[in-house]
């Protein structure tokens, strides 16, 4: 009779494991053929025979990985000023790595950057242009087989973190400080990417290359993917460790634009207001904003996949002030009738570019009709709605059925996480900058985070572990294929 072992909890990992890596008949699916950067594709077939230990999955350490975090929210990392972090993340990824021959550096964007002509450099600057970035990009690379598919996993260096400190630990969440995001977007993902390394050198097990890159800015100006060299961009399997459910691996980005809207009028008392003709620029912009579909809920009517919001409105007289971001503000004016009204927008579509430009556009027409409206019979009404031109970010599909998403959804699966595959993805991110300067479809998942860049952000742990083992999974699932090419 064979002796019967218990097993702790996350060792039932490792039961599915053994089912899912089992040997199989060919199949068609057995195949991979991803994009070559160079126009010649890389193609790998499965060696049935290589089934990977499912012992390793066992070996990511949730409790390494919260202390590994808490540690990395300690580190200034605000847009464009990054230095700190960028230097505990490069010596972490040396330590780690070392077993693997690591090599890490930190690209040259500031020097490039700084050579750029002057409207390109206050466009690739954070703070509307008044903080030009201080650190390069991390990029790192751990040789491998070429033999196997290779993998690159990026991250963004930056957070919306106001503190650094006061972060706190609550059973399975890592909370914020009060009044502050946490930063887990994303330096969770980095945590997650350093656990991977930790478990790849203890296993000793055979491999493709592995690609890390860190990228600055992501969330004001994105300067890191805006000027990245393309061969830090290398693998065949691109994934961005910067979402939010940990099931989550979405293969969309939306298009998407922002701006301002401003609204002038004639001022008076209120008891001249009939006298004077005068309008209420208040009463204009919210009739514009019920005109235009922005409601409650966050998307149009008939258009559950647009989210379209202001995420800061003012009303009152102009007296020249703007937010850190650029966005006019009102000042305060006692008793009278309101000159000035101002709203920052922002539209995010996974309709497609064409139906997000022609949104746009019947936005801007909106504004024009609601404010030729109020202004019929009565004194000017002066419209603009900045942000209309051309897309901040242009949006992209990956096919389902790309091996990327195959390899994914198997490795999740087999690290027992039931993967989400969504297009339903809202958030921009680097991905649309690689995709539209390189061609490179890049693949995002979750980290284990909840309500980024709110003050009510929080990381779980089991979470990011969750994350851990199923991209683990997923990598040893791709290392059972040969190249064929």
């Amino acid at each position: 009779m064979k002796k019967q072992i218990n097993l702790p909890a996350v060792a039932c990992f490792g039961l599915i494991l053994v089912l899912g890596w089992g040997s199989s008949p060919a199949r068609a699916e057995d195949r991979l053929i991803f994009p070559g950067h160079s126009g010649v594709t890389n193609e790998f077939r499965l060696d049935s025979q290589r089934v990977p230990d499912p012992a390793l999955l066992q070996r990511v350490d949730p409790e390494r990985m919260a202390a590994e975090l808490m540690e990395l929210l300690a580190l200034p990392s605000r847009s464009c000023q990054e230095g700190a972090l960028v230097a505990g993340a490069k010596s972490r990824l040396e330590s780690v790595g070392a077993g693997l021959g690591i090599r890490v550096q930190i690209d040259d964007l500031p020097v490039r950057h700084q050579v750029l002509p002057a409207a390109e450099k206050a466009d690739l600057s954070c703070d509307q242009g008044k903080t030009p970035p201080e650190s390069g990009n991390l990029v790192a690379v751990i040789p491998g087989n070429p033999e196997l598919p290779s993998w690159n996993l990026s991250f963004h260096l930056d957070t919306n973190q106001i503190k650094f400190e006061g972060m706190h630990r609550d059973g399975d969440v890592i909370r914020s400080a009060p009044g502050s995001p946490l930063g887990g977007d994303d330096k969770a993902g980095l945590a997650i990417i350093l656990e991977l390394l930790r478990v790849i050198v203890v296993a000793e097990a055979e491999h493709g290359h592995i690609y890390i890159v860190g990228m600055v800015a992501e969330e004001d100006s994105a300067a890191g993917a805006r000027l990245i060299a393309a061969e830090a961009m290398a693998g065949d399997i691109i994934v961005s460790l910067d979402g939010g459910d940990p099931t989550e691996i979405a293969h969309a980005a939306p298009t998407s634009y922002s701006g301002y809207i401003t609204i002038r009028t004639q001022t008076s008392h209120p008891a001249a207001i009939h006298d004077k003709k005068s309008v209420s620029a208040c009463a204009v912009g919210a009739r514009f904003l019920d005109r235009a579909g922005f409601r409650p809920e966050g998307y149009p009517p008939d258009h559950t996949n647009v989210i379209l919001h202001s995420y800061f409105t003012s009303c009152g007289v102009d007296g020249g002030r703007t937010t850190p971001k650029g966005e006019p503000v009102a000042d305060y004016q006692y008793n009278s009738i309101s000159p000035f009204w101002t709203a920052a927008w922002q539209m995010r579509n996974l309709e497609g570019p064409t139906a997000a430009a022609e949104m746009v556009a019947g936005l801007s027409a909106t504004l024009q009709r609601t404010c030729a409206d109020a202004a019929r019979d009565r004194t000017p009404v002066q419209c603009e709605m900045e942000g209309t031109d051309k897309p901040r970010l242009t949006g992209y599909v990956v096919d389902e059925n790309a091996p990327a998403i195959r390899l994914l959804s198997t490795g999740y699966r087999n690290a027992g996480n039931t993967p989400k595959i969504t297009a339903r993805q809202f958030g921009g991110f680097n991905g649309n900058y690689i995709k539209e300067r390189f061609g490179l479809e890049m693949l995002l998942v979750g980290t284990g985070g909840d309500q980024a860049h709110t003050n009510q952000e929080t990381v779980s742990v089991q979470g990011m572990a969750t994350v851990a083992r199923s991209v683990l999974a997923s990598m040893l699932e791709s290392w059972r294929y040969r190249r064929t090419n």
